[in-house]
């Protein structure tokens, strides 16, 4: 079975990985879905076409066990990247062998924590031109039974793609507990306007612009 795109690649050589809009979207999406500060969104409430533009750099994985991130959607940048179809395949196939036990390792948060994870990459030394540069995000889910066994992502690179496959060596990794940011939002409020800031919300934070473009 072929793979499942969600789109055409896009190219936005404006952007930086720090501001792409990809993570921008994603994360504002993600976000809009919680009942919680504390847990993540229910994997079939994700709206596809909310995330617009965003939806080539876009991944979806299920934890199968035993350090298996498998994909199950791959947007078409990623395919661009790797130079043949992703459905099925693990995500740790984006590594270089000898960090895979690193990004195991860096990944496992996302579902025991749950967290966030945001991992900055360098394609390995070929010799043949300068690395790419890429940044990967990883944002738990909710799958049918409630336990925390899916992930929605992002996967953005910056440089040319002449010669695929491309494997990534990490630069470095950022976790963020869920619930941590707003601990620390918490802390310097009054306990009248912690009460406040407790209630659930699912006011969307992304609105779509028909015709608009990302900035």
């Amino acid at each position: 079975m072929g793979n499942m795109y969600f789109g055409d690649a896009a190219r936005h050589d404006g952007e930086t990985l720090e501001h792409h809009m990809a993570f921008a979207q994603l994360r504002q999406h993600w976000t809009s879905l919680r009942d919680t500060d504390c847990e993540p969104p229910k994997a079939r409430d994700l709206q596809p076409h909310i995330l617009g533009g965003a939806l080539p750099f876009i991944f979806l994985v299920e934890n199968l066990g035993g350090e298996i991130l498998r994909l199950k959607l791959g947007g078409t940048h990623l395919c661009d990247v790797m130079g043949m179809e992703l459905r099925g395949m693990p995500l740790r196939c984006f590594f270089a062998y000898n960090e895979r036990p690193r990004f195991a390792a860096a990944v496992e948060p996302v579902f025991t924590g749950p967290a966030e994870l945001d991992i900055r990459l360098q394609s390995s030394y070929s010799g043949l031109e300068p690395p790419v540069l890429a940044r990967m995000m990883l944002l738990p889910l909710q799958g049918a039974t409630g336990a925390i066994d899916r992930a929605i992502g992002a996967f953005v690179t910056k440089g040319a793609l002449n010669h695929t496959p491309y494997r990534f060596e990490i630069e470095r990794t950022e976790v963020q507990p869920l619930g941590a940011e707003r601990e620390t939002r918490v802390a310097g409020l009054s306990p009248a306007h912690r009460g406040v800031l407790s209630r659930p919300t699912k006011v969307p934070f992304l609105r779509v612009v028909e015709g608009g473009r990302p900035s």
